[in-house]
């Protein structure tokens, strides 16, 4: 008998289910509504899959404020440039050297050879001459050819050159890293002295010899103004336009006639030589002010509105349900105090109360769910007690008291059941505004450092002034707006099939 009532039970609760689904399906509402959020739920799970950067750690990726790279195939976008890395192997770590760098020199008293102890590996040129041998100052080249493709400058141009010195004492040896623009015949030289100036090595270095400052096409004024003349930012300088360019190392061993008679021997392991041009054009979405990928960030960011929204909503949800059951069936006492802090909580203004929070809390991705949610509990609360109240005086519920049923009992088995209904369809309807929430916070600057929100782009944008940059400002606003919209939809369908007045009346 009691096999046949539970059959009875699971099949009418399958058929019930069935026809909500079905009805669910057929709303235009619903179906908008979910495909958006199943749309977002895609691409913050496949984040790591969709791209290979860090939301808060990938940064100088390409040029600041760099715009989306298929902007270049639009009209007006003729000059704009891409990343470059021309050097195959800036590290040295294939020991065929040859096959990714030229290697020159004229001196019978170099030569060249591969060395794996330092580093990943490295050059080595070695300059040797013996005591009966006639001084001759000795040159060697290690250069790469490239071409530059586009038609307009990059956003910036950085190059790293990183070099050992052994044996030093016998010979100066001066480094000089150039740049030969060979279509314009023009060649720009940075010495490895404090300002970019010539400077000779006397001694072993131990420690890397790297030019001072860092080769960047951004540098101080005053080292473009003694080095080259000009104020005018390095990158539009040395690459304007489409040309053949050459990148390298020249080394000089100054073995004079003041030397002659000695046996010289001297080493320069030369670990790192790279150039990379950072384009004016980068990824679907272009870059932030840091070179950041927007695209990735983006992305990212819709992990961080989904699980805000969705845990803020469920902590709301529950709270005003609780309150709300135990102050509309108990009623007394009990009611009367907990409508009391309702209302005291519903007339402090939000917005200021969660910022006093917050910054008192600590802007932690936690800290902000559950503020969000302990304080989104009191109109649901209010809703749940006005539809309890109604419920207690219906007669199943007295029956239920009539043969000694428990307040648990009647609580659980009648009333919660009857408002399920609400507790969907505000669920659905209270996760916007927790996502708008937490993106008014984050705005404001009250957000989690660690995490990368839709929010704090907006707020980055605002900081860092980058209201011209669309590619930047639109995106996070539109997906904060559709995903909001998305479970506005959701809850106005859910009300609609759950709610037995609407579903009479449609």
């Amino acid at each position: 008998m009691g096999e046949r009532m539970y059959r009875k039970k699971f099949k009418r609760t399958l058929t019930s289910t069935k026809k909500v689904l079905t009805a669910f399906l057929k709303s235009k509402r619903a179906t908008i509504g979910l495909g958006i959020i199943l749309f977002f739920c895609i691409i913050a799970v496949a984040s790591p899959l969709l791209t290979s950067y860090d939301p808060t750690q990938s940064k100088y990726l390409s040029g600041t404020r760099a715009v989306p790279i298929w902007m270049r195939y639009l009209p007006g976008g003729e000059k704009l440039s891409e990343n470059l890395f021309p050097a195959k192997d800036p590290k040295f770590k294939n020991p065929n050297i040859k096959q990714n760098w030229n290697l020159a020199t004229s001196s019978p008293y170099i030569t060249f050879e591969y060395v794996a102890g330092i580093g990943d590996g490295s050059l080595g040129v070695i300059f040797s001459r013996k005591s009966t041998q006639t001084p001759q100052i000795s040159e060697a080249k290690i250069t790469f050819n490239f071409n530059y493709p586009y038609k307009g400058p990059p956003d910036r141009f950085e190059a790293n050159v990183k070099v050992f010195v052994e044996d030093a004492s016998g010979v100066p040896i001066q480094p000089t890293f150039f740049i030969v623009d060979e279509t314009h015949n023009k060649i720009y030289t940075w010495g490895f002295g404090s300002g970019w100036k010539d400077e000779n090595i006397t001694s072993t270095a131990t420690q890397a010899i790297t030019p001072f400052p860092p080769i960047h096409s951004a540098a101080e004024l005053s080292y473009r103004r003694e080095r080259f003349g000009t104020e005018q930012d390095l990158s539009s300088l040395i690459f304007p336009e489409t040309a053949n360019y050459t990148f390298g190392l020249n080394i000089v061993f100054w073995d004079n006639p003041s030397l002659a008679g000695k046996n010289l021997k001297a080493i320069v392991y030369v670990d790192t030589m790279e150039l990379k041009l950072y384009g004016t054009a980068f990824g679907l979405l272009g870059t932030t002010w840091e070179g950041a990928d927007v695209f990735t960030q983006l992305i990212y960011g819709a992990r961080i509105s989904l699980i805000v929204g969705l845990l803020a909503s469920v902590i709301s949800v529950l709270i005003g349900l609780i309150v709300g059951l135990v102050s509309g069936f108990l009623g007394g006492v009990i009611d009367e105090a907990l409508m009391r802090i309702n209302d005291a909580l519903l007339v402090l203004p939000g917005l200021p109360l969660l910022i006093v929070l917050i910054a008192v809390l600590g802007a932690r991705l936690h800290v902000i769910i559950l503020v969000l949610g302990f304080l989104g509990w009191m109109g649901f609360a209010r809703v749940v007690r006005s539809q309890v109240l109604s419920l207690k005086e219906r007669p199943f519920i007295e029956a239920a008291k009539a043969v000694g049923a428990g307040t648990g009992h009647i609580i659980f088995k009648h009333v919660v059941p009857n408002v399920m209904g609400l507790v969907y369809v505000t669920l659905a309807t209270s996760v916007p505004g927790a996502i708008v929430g937490e993106a008014a916070l984050s705005w404001l600057g009250y957000y989690d450092p660690y995490v990368v929100s839709w929010g704090r782009m907006l707020n980055e944008v605002q900081m860092h002034n980058g209201y011209t940059c669309w590619w930047w400002i639109i995106p996070p606003g539109l997906c904060i707006a559709a995903l909001s919209i998305a479970f506005v939809l959701l809850g106005y369908a859910l009300d609609e099939i759950l709610n037995p007045r609407l579903r009479v009346r449609r």
